[in-house]
């Protein structure tokens, strides 16, 4: 308890939360990050998926199967905005690219999808039976079709500020510091430079040990100042997963084209990274599947899996078959790119590896567990004891 000076000296409470992607728990303790600043720390868990599924379920405590929000992408819902790219013939890599680059121009200019999306490199011919999972943007209110964090500070009226993607980090992190004196009573930060990083160069790579040396000293400065302004800050830096370096590469959409099937005309599919869904019969998910085996490069999920994972979808718009690779295969060439990377996530949640972080300076309870808790957690420590 504090005295009756010091609660005079205290302003309102402050909440930060610091959301860095792909900061892994391996990460974390291989490189001692935060460890003095924050003592109170543990590993968290994910969902299976990309940041396309955790990024909704840690900003709103629910599973993909209720957000609706897996993959980036899924089978179109009647129409899809795409469809167009149907009847287009095979073009050369020039016209397809420009193809491609108009295409999500115009879409852009209709403003339909609000959230983060990107074409890669889905065949245009494909992509036409294909739309974007998320057309709302979770980071803002009424983002989701379930309720967020975000959601629930509108609705208690807590003062907020918000910084992600569409700008720069190192502008994102200055507006921080310097909201610490704002009449905000929650700051939140979204920054997907380390994912970035690691995809290029490998999770223990000195390049990332540099990186979180500089995060370390930002938090530094933003509790000091928070000091200085006579706050009550608690402070949470948390991650949505972890990441695994790549040491093998497969061609599996090169495979299933060998075997004689035609993507588009026997079959559909959406070769993610880790992951391959296909829309398909028994045919040819028993011949994946034992393409796979003879592979070992990875398993088909049942559906007992996915409903545990929080990933069955009954309309399968996500897939009929849902094939997970194992940590630190990737699927090469993909529809996300035709090289690969040195480090990926997305692949089982229980893999050491697949697991984010949760660290904090607050002390008043036990931290949170899953991705799935974060909500909740920081709910209970909104100003105002909400």
């Amino acid at each position: 308890m504090r005295s009756n000076e010091e609660a005079l000296k205290v302003g309102r409470p402050l909440l930060i939360v610091f959301l860095i992607d792909a900061l892994g728990w391996e990460i974390v303790e291989r490189f001692g990050f935060c460890r003095d600043l924050l003592s109170r720390r543990a590993p968290l868990g994910t969902v299976l998926g990309y940041s396309s599924a955790a990024i909704p379920s840690l900003l709103s405590g629910a599973p993909p199967s209720a957000h609706k929000a897996w993959a980036m992408w899924r089978l179109a819902k009647g129409n899809s905005p795409f469809g167009f790219l149907r009847a287009l013939p095979r073009m050369p890599h020039p016209l397809e690219w420009r193809t491609r680059w108009l295409t999500r121009r115009i879409t852009d200019r209709r403003g339909k999808i609000k959230g983060y999306y990107d074409l890669y490199e889905i065949p245009l011919r494909v992509l036409g039976h294909f739309d974007v999972a998320e057309h709302g943007d979770p980071y803002q209110p009424g983002g989701l079709p379930v309720e967020t964090i975000f959601d629930r500070l509108v609705a208690e009226r807590v003062p907020y500020r918000m910084w992600y993607y569409h700008t720069p980090e190192a502008e994102n992190m200055q507006a921080l510091f310097n909201a610490v004196d704002s009449e905000a009573g929650v700051l939140f930060l979204y920054t997907p430079e380390l994912d970035a990083l690691m995809h290029r160069v490998g999770v223990f790579d000195h390049s990332v040990e540099r990186k979180l040396r500089g995060y370390e000293r930002f938090l530094r400065s933003v509790i000091e100042r928070g000091g200085g302004c006579h706050r009550d800050v608690t402070l949470c830096v948390l991650s949505d997963h972890g990441m695994t370096d790549v040491h093998t590469t497969v061609d599996l959409w090169g495979e299933v084209t060998k075997a004689g099937y035609r993507l588009g005309r026997d079959y559909l599919a959406f070769y993610d990274s880790t992951m391959a869904r296909f829309w398909c019969g028994d045919a040819i998910r028993d011949r994946v599947a034992a393409l796979l085996q003879d592979a070992d490069a990875g398993r088909l999920l049942s559906e007992e899996e996915l409903a545990a994972y929080g990933c069955l979808f009954e309309d399968h718009s996500y897939g009929n078959a849902i094939f997970l690779l194992h940590p630190g295969i990737m699927i090469v060439p993909s529809f996300m790119g035709k090289v690969g990377l040195a480090a990926m996530h997305g692949y089982d949640p229980a893999d050491r590896y697949s697991m984010g972080c949760f660290l904090t300076t607050d002390t008043t309870e036990d931290l949170p567990g899953s991705i799935l808790d974060v909500k909740r957690y920081l709910l209970a420590r909104l100003p105002g004891g909400r």
